[in-house]
This record gives C-alpha cells, sequence and structure tokens, in this order.
C-alpha cells in the first residue's frame, strides 16, 4: 500500500521530481546530480530538509546544496565551497569546472523559483548557533553533583538487585514446598 503523505511531503516530493526531471541527463564531470526527497510526513514541515548532491560513479556523493521548502529556502554552495570539501573528503579536485558549476547554478536557481523558494548561493558553512554547541571548557557536571549521581545509582542498583533476589529467594521457598 502506498504511504500516504502530507502536504509539507508532497510539496517537497514534487520539487524534487521537478529537479530530477530537470538533471536526468546533467553530469557534472563524473557526477550525476540528485535530490533527496521526503518518504513520510515533514511534521508540518519541520523535518522537510532536502539536500542537493553530486554522486561520482563510485557511488560517493558530496552535497552541494540544501532546500528547505517549509522555509521557503533553497541554499546551493559556490563553487570554491564545493571544490575545497571535494578536496577535503576525496582528496582530489573535483571532475568538473568552475564554468560547469556555474552553469548548472543558473540552471538549478528558477527550478526553485517556481516553488515560491529563494535561492541562495553560499560561500562557507553555516557556523552553528552558540547555543546549540557545547562550550568545550564548561564542565558538565560538578564535581560534587558526578558523585551525588553516582550513589544515587548505585543505591538503585543495590535496591534493585536485593529485590530480584529476594523474589528469586521467594520463589524457591514457594515453590520448594
Amino acid at each position: 500500500m502506498p504511504k500516504v503523505l502530507t502536504q509539507f511531503s508532497s510539496h517537497a516530493n514534487t520539487i524534487a521530481d521537478t529537479f530530477r526531471a530537470a538533471f536526468v541527463k546533467t553530469r557534472l564531470g563524473d557526477c550525476t546530480v540528485e535530490m533527496t526527497a521526503p518518504e513520510e510526513s515533514t511534521r508540518g514541515g519541520l523535518f522537510g530538509l532536502q539536500h542537493l548532491t553530486l554522486r561520482n560513479p563510485s557511488g560517493m556523493a558530496i552535497v552541494v546544496g540544501s532546500v528547505h521548502a517549509g522555509e521557503k529556502k533553497a541554499e546551493l554552495r559556490s563553487y570554491a565551497l564545493v571544490a575545497s570539501l571535494h578536496e577535503e573528503r576525496f582528496k582530489q579536485p573535483p571532475s568538473f569546472g568552475e564554468i560547469d558549476y556555474a552553469a548548472f547554478l543558473t540552471k538549478a536557481a528558477p527550478i526553485f523559483g517556481a516553488f515560491g523558494l529563494e535561492a541562495t548561493v553560499i560561500s562557507e558553512l553555516p557556523k552553528g548557533r552558540p547555543s546549540d554547541l557545547p562550550d568545550p571548557s564548561a564542565p558538565s557536571l560538578d564535581p560534587e553533583a558526578g558523585r551525588a549521581q553516582l550513589r544515587t545509582w548505585v543505591l538503585f542498583l543495590v535496591a534493585f538487585l536485593v529485590i530480584v533476589g529476594g523474589a528469586l529467594f521467594w520463589g524457591r521457598h514457594w515453590l520448594g514446598r
């Protein structure tokens, strides 16, 4: 039985299908152009992030952009960023040049625009918000709180073992009669 998609996931799938149709025969160097699509509900667009990737013949892929239909935006990575990430990941430059990549971006942007998405080209990866990142200099627990938490777990474990031991003893006592 086919899955029933929500409004947001259905919209995201339509964007992906249109994008794939536009790039079905497009190759950048030896890479094929792909776009992910949600297979189930995106919970009102909350989990509607889709990735644009370039996949080489070995099956390895590199993300060159993302689409978030719920937020009405598409971010495409610049050639310099993609080339840098490609070099870092695959230890070699990409098999396509800047002119071919610019043509890809020029063809992709209007597709997203047709769906009301604002397409932007980014030249660096977004940094996490400071509130999302743990402070590496801050201890996760102060030493006294850590000891108190350890004592709590030890007491819980001892109580559990006493209860299990008592149940086994009681069970043997009654079954042994």
